[in-house]
């Protein structure tokens, strides 16, 4: 698993394709299905979304498998990613974007709970 080191923190490195991968295997549309208008991009007919991962990066070190993958990324609007990243979570939302990849993050090896999710979040 490739690190990086910014202000003095060590962190998990990030792959632009595989965070572009992720945008396109959701059709760049908000995995939340939250209902929000999405806009086009300024030089692209794609919608603007953003990429999250589900399992924050800087818990890196609690799994055997990198969490730079795909299966941990997910396609967002912009208020989603912004709510998950730094409003107060809503857990519905992440109940919803958990259920979608559970299967998937377990296929990888990247095992984890809902209870232990969200605490990630706190």
């Amino acid at each position: 698993m490739g690190t990086k080191t910014k202000n003095g923190k060590k962190a998990l490195h990030r792959d632009k394709r595989k965070a572009l991968n992720a945008l396109i295997m959701a059709n760049f549309q908000c995995e939340a299905d939250c209902g929000k208008k999405l806009f086009k991009r300024k030089y692209s007919n794609k919608n603007y979304t953003e990429v999250h991962h589900l399992v924050p990066t800087k818990y890196y070190n609690d799994f055997e498998f990198s969490l730079d993958i795909e299966e941990n990324l997910v396609s967002l609007c912009s208020h989603c990613h912004n709510l998950l990243q730094h409003g107060d979570t809503s857990i519905e939302t992440l109940k919803k974007l958990y259920d979608k990849r559970k299967n998937l993050l377990e296929l990888c090896g990247i095992n984890i709970t809902f209870d232990e999710l969200i605490k990630m979040y706190k």
